[in-house]
């Protein structure tokens, strides 16, 4: 297995610094609950809230999968944490079909969230198979496996400071 460096940490960084700086101004009167979907959006979460001028709020939602499916098999809220009447942002490492996002987001709408938005670290529009999208993205791309940032591949390179593609496997 081989690693191809995609995102240098200097790029994240410049990345998050753009975004916190456009969600600042899109939700000034009302400042967000930022909920990191784990374990992935995890070192996102706190890059975020740090360059954020807003005093957002910090969750976790964990969610898991069947092993190569999209089908939830257990979602846990690490806290119960209020949503009703907030804006919420639902932060995920990479937004493939979408399946999961939607579901987590029809859930936190019917818990009485103002409003609901997606914001990946990795977008993959072209894997869409229903009619979510990202509201926000740091990086958008087709295909690859990425790793580092937080995201790991079978338990390995979440450590990583930069985010890289898995070339070489399938």
């Amino acid at each position: 297995m081989k690693l191809e460096k995609r995102y240098d940490a200097d790029r994240i960084r410049e990345r998050v610094a753009e975004l916190a700086e456009a969600l600042d101004r899109a939700f000034r009167e009302k400042p967000p609950v930022l909920i990191s979907v784990l374990k992935g959006s995890s070192f996102f979460l706190a890059d975020l809230a740090r360059k954020m001028t807003l005093p957002v709020s910090c969750e976790f939602i964990s969610v898991q999968r069947a092993e190569g499916s999209d089908e939830i098999l257990q979602m846990d809220f690490s806290t119960g944490f209020p949503v009703v009447g907030q804006p919420v942002l639902l932060l995920k490492d990479v937004v493939y079909s979408g399946i999961v996002e939607s579901y987590l987001m029809e859930s936190l709408k019917v818990g009485g969230a103002d409003s609901v938005g997606l914001v990946a670290i990795i977008d993959k529009p072209a894997e869409r198979r229903t009619e979510v999208s990202a509201d926000y993205s740091l990086f958008s791309t087709e295909g690859g496996i990425f790793v580092g940032y937080g995201m790991e591949h079978r338990g390995n390179f979440a450590h990583l400071p930069y985010i890289a593609e898995i070339v070489g496997e399938q």
